[in-house]
């Protein structure tokens, strides 16, 4: 075998080994992409289900977190067009969960006792009114309802500085959500010239568990104040509860 033909055996060997070679590598990566389309799918699946999941134990924040994953990984995947069909809900609940949550927080209930705990103890609960409804006022102002072990339950409000104009009966105008204002007894009691108590207070009482908001009209030394109270996180249990 002469030099030229010993060459052409050797390149053809070369070439049918490269092609072979070629062959592997080219089902090596289709088996890869395989097996990563597969656990993407995979994981599509997964989020779909803790989503749906998340929403049946009513896990509002927690399904929105697995439906932004989703979104982010799959937007155009079959699951994500399942999710979205009930994300628009989801994320009503979820924005309810925090209001709540956010009005819950509001409130501030404290047990303190009667002389030295001989004769039970004071139980309440109180919540500022909202500054930006009330422009006019310079001192903050809370709503108060305590359970005495002496003088029974009150509601009254209370600021933390100067007096309301209420010597010592008036009137004051009340207003439940968006139901027409009605006005309310009070009186400023003399030890206290700070506070002004709402003279049927279980009407007050009954109210919050029905309303979110109740919004008081007075005056604090000839300035009239609008005090708007968001009263929809009150947690009755915790006021009603025995030391």
């Amino acid at each position: 075998m002469n030099r030229h033909r010993i060459l052409v055996v050797l390149a053809l060997s070369g070439l049918l080994v490269l092609s072979g070679c070629g062959k592997q590598s080219h089902d090596d990566a289709d088996a890869s992409a395989k097996a990563a389309r597969i656990l993407a799918d995979a994981q599509t699946a997964e989020l779909a289900r803790n989503y749906q999941q998340a929403r049946e134990a009513q896990q509002w924040d927690l399904a929105l977190a697995y439906a932004a994953e989703l979104q982010h990984k799959a937007p155009n995947s079959v699951p994500m067009q399942e999710v979205q069909a009930t994300l628009t809900d989801t994320g009503i609940h979820a924005d309810e969960v925090r209001d709540k949550r956010r009005l819950s927080a509001l409130w501030v209930y404290n047990i303190e006792p009667v002389n030295s705990g001989t004769d039970g103890v004071v139980i309440s609960a109180y919540l500022y009114s909202d500054r930006n409804a009330d422009p006019e006022g310079s001192a903050p102002v809370r709503i108060v309802l305590r359970k005495h072990p002496q003088w029974g339950r009150s509601v009254y409000l209370v600021l933390d500085s100067g007096e309301f104009d209420c010597d010592p009966k008036c009137n004051v105008l009340i207003q439940f959500d968006d139901q027409p204002a009605r006005e309310f007894a009070a009186t400023k009691p003399r030890e206290n010239k700070s506070a002004l108590f709402i003279d049927d207070e279980q009407t007050i009482r009954d109210a919050l568990d029905k309303i979110r908001v109740i919004t008081i009209k007075t005056s604090v030394h000839d300035v009239p104040r609008t005090l708007r109270f968001e009263v929809g996180g009150f947690d009755r249990i915790k006021l009603e509860r025995r030391a």
